[in-house]
This record gives structure tokens, C-alpha cells and sequence, in this order.
């Protein structure tokens, strides 16, 4: 510095700290070697004295940055950190933290942290389940470790943490190390069991039947219809419960599948969906119904006692193989009693009708009609039958043509093409099952290619084309 007379001095105040001075001569120096982490600025001022100590100029403001260097090495704020993690944990997600500082200026090099896992005990199969961020220290799980930790098998483990300042990019970076323990808990996000339910209930709606939970507080819960159903009678509240809103039948469905959902208040899910199953159990609501108004069939004259004349089939809609849809058959009235009563029989079980006590004649009686109650444990339903006694079957079919001669067809002629069309009669009654045809291809078409469908109420048949010829193959059919 220099001063004009009448000057003749120096004089330095401030943030001085005993380190800076000035000479006479206006020469500003420091005595010892100054420290960035102690004080990184100094505001100085200078001022010019006369002879007698009196300011003639100034003072004059000067500020002294000080530059840091790498004088400093990090430090973890603990030399153990301990946490816990849940198994099936979003990878990514920071479940710890650690910290460590460094009183260089952070604005450079010397003060930028680089965070590390040294070590992973134990490590399996080389793979790593952790990761930390580089720079905040946050430590999660790796995609593998979501996956696979799991707490029956390896309920704890150790991690080893450096932090190097310089970024972590130089050799000569100065480092510290923690050790990190950290428990593997239960993941508690997991599909419940499945759920029956008693279809039409009479208990007052909504109903909680199970309940989900996701690992932390403060999931959002939702419901998604697998089905996509007109109708879906299930909620779920923001606690995990999960309702059925109204009865349920089991005849309309019989069981439910739908994905129970949480995201975060991001509207981000957390994990994967879990699905919810749920199963109407059956009630006996259902009474049993007959195949038709009346059941028809037929029976010869001389048919013989215990030959089956046919069967009854019934039908409950409640559930198969349960004692609410287990039906019971029996003859409740025989009309006419004609010779005698009780003629016919049903097996109690099955509902397969058969002739009881002797044949049948059809100048006697040519039709029976018979009441059948049905029931199950807890209804009953009267069927009907009616039983034709018709003639014995004692006369052939006759062809009304002995040969039908020869065939040309196209090679691509569609399959269900009528190719031919036949006709037999039976002098047997008519409209009888003793003067039905039925037609069957016997000798030339060993693969099956060939058909006939029959007209029931003309006995006409319809040679038909099932499979596709192929030319060079298929050539000839005798």
C-alpha cells in the first residue's frame, strides 16, 4: 500500500485473528499459516496515519479468501449404523441412511463425498442385494435382492461402507469406513387365503371377509376386476379390509378372482398386485327340475321284467356331487292301473325305469302316464312320463333300391356336401322306435370319409362328406 504525506504510517484492523500485518512501508504479510476450515474469509481495513496517529486516508476494505486444500478427511457421523428392510421391498427404495462429513469446502473437490459398499457378508452366489446412492447414502435393495431376500434363510447381514471425498475419482482421496447391520423382517404383503363365502346371505352388507396389508402405514388401496364383470360386489377401505356389498348366488357365479392393489401418494404402486380368491359355497335354494313337460318312451310287447324301458334325468342347480343336488326317483302314481298296479319301477338313484311284474300288451293298454317325484334333501318336484307300448320289432328295413350305381365328386367338394340321397322303410308300426332307420357306411370307406344323417320323420338318408378327399388317394370308394 502507499500513502501520500502527510502520511507516514499504517494501520490494519479487523478480522486480523493475530495472523495478518502491516509494515510501515505499507507491506501487508500474514505470521502463520492460515486455516479455511477456521475462517475461510478475513475482512480487513487499512488505513494511512500522520505523525501523530491521526487517519489522513481510508480506511480502505480488503477481503482475504482463503483457498481450501485437502487437509481434511471425511468422517461418518456413526462408526455403526443398524436398520431393517422388508423382504419383497420396491427396489430402489432407500430403507437407510448413512452420513458422513468433511470440513473441506464443499463447493470443490476436496468436499465432495462418494459413498460405497465395500463388502456384503454374506454373499451369495456373488450376487449383491444392496445398493447405496453415491452421493446422498442411501442404501436399498438391487432388483435380485427384492426378489430373493428372505428371512427364513439368511435373516441378517452385514454391510461395510466407505466414503471418499475428491468424488472418490483421485488415488489420493482421503476415506472412512461403517459397518451397517441390517435385518431382514417378514414381507407381510401377501395374498390371503382363499376366502368361502355363504351365497345368499341374509346378514347385513357390507361384510369384511379378509384383509390385506401392505408393509408401511399410509398405502392407498385399490381393487381391480380381473373379469371385468357388469357386476363387481367387492370394496376395500384405506385399512387393508376388504368387503363383500351384496348377497351373492352361486348358481350366477360360483367363485371371484380379483387383484388387490397399494401405491404410495404418488399413485405409484409399491409392489405387485396380490390376487384375492373367493368361493360361494353352495346352500340348498335350488328345487330339482324335469327334462321336459312330459318324458316320453317307448316299450315292446315282449319286452322283458327287468329290461330298461329308459331313464330320467332330473336337474338341480345347486352344487354337483353335494348332498344339495343328490336326487332321489320313486313312482308316486301308475294311471291306468290297468292289468294291475305298480307295473313299473324306477331305481331309486339313477332314475332308470324298468318293467316290475310281467310284459306288456298294447290291445290291452297302449299307453301308461306315470307321476315320478323327485327330490333332494329338502324339495320335491312331480315329473312325467309317458310310456307308449308299441309293437314288436319283427320286420327288417328294406332298401327301395338295390344299387345306387357309381359317383363322380369334385376333388374339392366341401366337407358336410350331401353326395347321395337313400331310402329304406319297415313295415313295422310307424313313428315308432320299432320302425326307425338308421343308415351306417359298412365296407369301402375304412377311413371314415363318408356319413349318413337320417330324416326321423321320413327315414331318409343323407350321404354326407366328413373328411376331404385327395386326388391320387382317394381315387375309388367300393
Amino acid at each position: 500500500f502507499k500513502a501520500n504525506p502527510p502520511a507516514v504510517t499504517f494501520e490494519l484492523t479487523g478480522e486480523t485473528d493475530n495472523i495478518f500485518m502491516i509494515g510501515r512501508e505499507g507491506l501487508l504479510y500474514h505470521t502463520r499459516a492460515l486455516d479455511r476450515e477456521t475462517r475461510s474469509t478475513h475482512n480487513l481495513q487499512v488505513a494511512a496515519l500522520d505523525a501523530n496517529g491521526i487517519i489522513v486516508e481510508g480506511p480502505v476494505p480488503i477481503t482475504i479468501e482463503v483457498k481450501d486444500i485437502n487437509d481434511n478427511r471425511p468422517m461418518f457421523l456413526q462408526s455403526k449404523y443398524e436398520g431393517s428392510v422388508r423382504q419383497n421391498s420396491r427396489p430402489g427404495k432407500p430403507f437407510l441412511y448413512v452420513n458422513a462429513t468433511d470440513l473441506d469446502d464443499p463447493a470443490t473437490p476436496n468436499g465432495q463425498l462418494y459413498y460405497q459398499i465395500v463388502i456384503q457378508l454374506p454373499m451369495i452366489n456373488n450376487v449383491m442385494y444392496f445398493q447405496i446412492n453415491n452421493k446422498t447414502g442411501a442404501i436399498s435393495l438391487t432388483r435380485e435382492g427384492s426378489q430373493e431376500l428372505n428371512p427364513a434363510k439368511n435373516p441378517s447381514y452385514n454391510l461395510v461402507i466407505s466414503v471418499k471425498d475428491m468424488g472418490g475419482r483421485s488415488e489420493n482421496s482421503f476415506s472412512d469406513t461403517t459397518s451397517v447391520d441390517i435385518i431382514v423382517t417378514e414381507n407381510i404383503w401377501k395374498a390371503p387365503k382363499p376366502v368361502e363365502m355363504v351365497e345368499n346371505s341374509t346378514d347385513p352388507h357390507p361384510i369384511k371377509i379378509t384383509q390385506v396389508q401392505w408393509n408401511d402405514p399410509g398405502a392407498q388401496y385399490s381393487l381391480v376386476d380381473k373379469e371385468k364383470l357388469p357386476r363387481f360386489p367387492f370394496s376395500i377401505d384405506q385399512e387393508g379390509n376388504i368387503y363383500v356389498t351384496q348377497p351373492l348366488d352361486r348358481e350366477e357365479k360360483d367363485a371371484y378372482v380379483f387383484y388387490a392393489v397399494a401405491k404410495d401418494e404418488y399413485g405409484k404402486p409399491l409392489s405387485y398386485p396380490l390376487e384375492i380368491h373367493v368361493k360361494v359355497k353352495d346352500i340348498n335354494d335350488n328345487p330339482p327340475t324335469c327334462p321336459s313337460p312330459v318324458t316320453v318312451f317307448e316299450v315292446q310287447e315282449n319286452e322283458r321284467l327287468g329290461n330298461s324301458i329308459g331313464t330320467l334325468t332330473a336337474h338341480d342347480r345347486d352344487e354337483e356331487n353335494t348332498a344339495n343336488s343328490f336326487l332321489n326317483y320313486s313312482i308316486v302314481e301308475q294311471t291306468p292301473k290297468l292289468p294291475m298296479d305298480g307295473l313299473f319301477l324306477i331305481q331309486t338313484y339313477a332314475g332308470m325305469l324298468q318293467l316290475a311284474k310281467q310284459s306288456l300288451k298294447k290291445q290291452d293298454t297302449p299307453q301308461y302316464n306315470l307321476t315320478i317325484e323327485v327330490s333332494d334333501k329338502d324339495f320335491k318336484t312331480f315329473c312325467f312320463v309317458q310310456i307308449n307300448v308299441i309293437d314288436i320289432n319283427d320286420q327288417i328295413p328294406i332298401f327301395e333300391k338295390s344299387d345306387y350305381g357309381n359317383l363322380t365328386l369334385a376333388e374339392d367338394t366341401n366337407v358336410g356336401s350331401t353326395i347321395l340321397t337313400i331310402q329304406a322303410t319297415d313295415a313295422d308300426e310307424p313313428f315308432t322306435g320299432s320302425s326307425k332307420i338308421l343308415y351306417h357306411v359298412t365296407k369301402g370307406d375304412s377311413e371314415g370319409r363318408l356319413g349318413v344323417d337320417t330324416d326321423p320323420h321320413t327315414n331318409t338318408g343323407y350321404v354326407i362328406i366328413k373328411k376331404l378327399f385327395t386326388e391320387g388317394r382317394h381315387k375309388r370308394l367300393a
